[in-house]
């Protein structure tokens, strides 16, 4: 038999390391080779080095313990008074077209021009949250066990109580505020989900629940409003969308429209897109601060050790979700997740060790949407280690596999129509 590791060392600085065939060969002194997908970064070094600070005095400031909150700083009114500005758009809208239809002469001339108005204020109107297409329900008299493990993680952290669940293939553990209601939901991605022990699954639900209970940006109707008017925007001003909505509409000659589309995409494209990008820049920082307090909650209710655990499996997400991939297209008399929990299983620990320091390297970033995930284990393990107040044992797990098994089969089966 082929042995699979062997032992060699860095053409970079001669240490010894272990060679595994089956993952890539990196130097754990030197990094060399460490990310050998990377692409090449043109960022000037003085920002680079800027970020890096950054990143580390957010680390620092959560470091000490004495913040519970995200806080209202600067960014954070400054992103909840644009998305004010941005919802108030269409009022402004509805009424200057009313005004024109009532005060304006003549009619004709006031008619196109409230046309216009009106047309704004549908465009810009506000859109409740809504749930992804390609999501399974998980009704709650279907899943006793699972709904009843997720009420008592909210009743613990101080949150409402989960509407509904839903089962995806994305390698993800959502939370989401959907409807004019804004009623909580959890999404459960199947291969993110298959690899996680019991009590890690724990620490991933109550991280994902401490997003709704220390009123983040995630929870923030104003500015998830806002997003829903700006990302609409964005769709409707794309080239690739009137490109969509020409072929719906059967055109066979596209020219005069393909035309419009680009006009209006370079006139009002930049200027949607950038109100976007400030957005989120503005809302940005609020948001690393809040990951990092959800992970704190998780580390309370789950354990320190399994919600830094539960950290370090994130990193395999993509490797999850590739040999499920595998197993629909290729069946080989295997269950998909089962073949996930095999992957990861197989997975040593020193490769674990290679995506961690592939996040220092790359997610030092204040463009982030999550901080760092090896600042963010360090945040858990320098603090004192709690012991769990939810516990999640082995059959209480597998009876929720059980609930979530006719939902997992649908939306498996479904990503293997589509491949």
């Amino acid at each position: 038999m082929q042995r699979t590791e062997e032992v060699s060392n860095c053409p970079e600085c001669g240490h010894q390391i272990r060679v595994d065939r089956r993952y890539v060969t990196w130097c754990d002194r030197c990094d060399w080779n460490v990310d050998p997908t990377s692409e090449e970064d043109y960022t000037p070094a003085w920002r680079l080095r800027l970020e890096h600070r950054l990143a580390e005095s957010l680390y620092r400031e959560l470091e000490t313990g004495s913040i519970h909150r995200p806080g209202w700083d600067a960014a954070r009114i400054s992103a909840h008074v644009l998305s004010a500005v941005i919802l108030l758009l269409p009022l402004i809208a509805l009424l200057a077209g009313i005004a024109l239809l009532v005060f304006y002469r003549p009619l004709w001339l006031s008619g196109m021009l409230a046309l216009v108005a009106f047309a704004a204020a549908f465009l810009f109107r506000p859109r409740a949250g809504r749930l992804p297409e390609d999501v399974q329900l998980v009704p709650r008299d279907q899943a006793p066990t699972l709904y009843a493990v997720l009420d008592e993680l909210a009743d613990a952290i101080g949150t409402r109580r989960v509407a509904t669940v839903v089962v995806s293939t994305q390698a993800n553990v959502w939370y989401q505020q959907i409807g004019w209601r804004f009623r909580p939901v959890v999404g459960i991605g199947l291969p993110l989900w298959a690899d996680l022990r019991p009590q890690e699954r724990i620490a991933v639900l109550a991280h994902e629940l401490g997003h709704g209970g220390h009123g983040d940006g995630r929870s923030s109707w104003l500015v998830n409003a806002a997003w829903s008017v700006l990302q609409e925007l964005e769709a409707t001003f794309s080239e690739h969308h009137g490109d969509w909505v020409r072929r719906e509409l059967g055109y066979d000659d596209p020219t005069g429209a393909t035309f419009f589309t680009r006009m209006v995409n370079a006139t009002l494209g930049p200027l949607v897109r950038g109100v976007a990008w400030l957005l989120e820049r503005l809302a940005l920082r609020s948001g690393q601060r809040a990951e990092y307090l959800a992970d704190r909650k998780s580390g309370e209710i789950a354990g320190s050790e399994a919600a830094a655990h539960a950290l370090e499996r994130l990193l395999l997400a993509d490797v999850s979700y590739r040999a499920m991939e595998r197993a629909l297209r290729f069946p080989a008399g295997i269950d998909p997740l089962e073949a996930v929990r095999r992957e990861v299983t197989e997975t040593p620990a020193r490769e674990i060790q290679r995506h961690l320091r592939i996040s220092r390297l790359r997610e030092v970033r204040t463009d982030a949407t999550h901080p760092p995930t090896y600042l963010r284990t360090k945040l858990i393990r320098t603090r004192p280690a709690t012991t769990a107040r939810v516990v999640l044992g082995i059959d209480r797990s597998r009876a929720i596999d059980h609930e979530l098994q006719p939902a997992a089969t649908k939306a498996l089966a479904d990503l293997r129509a589509s491949l």
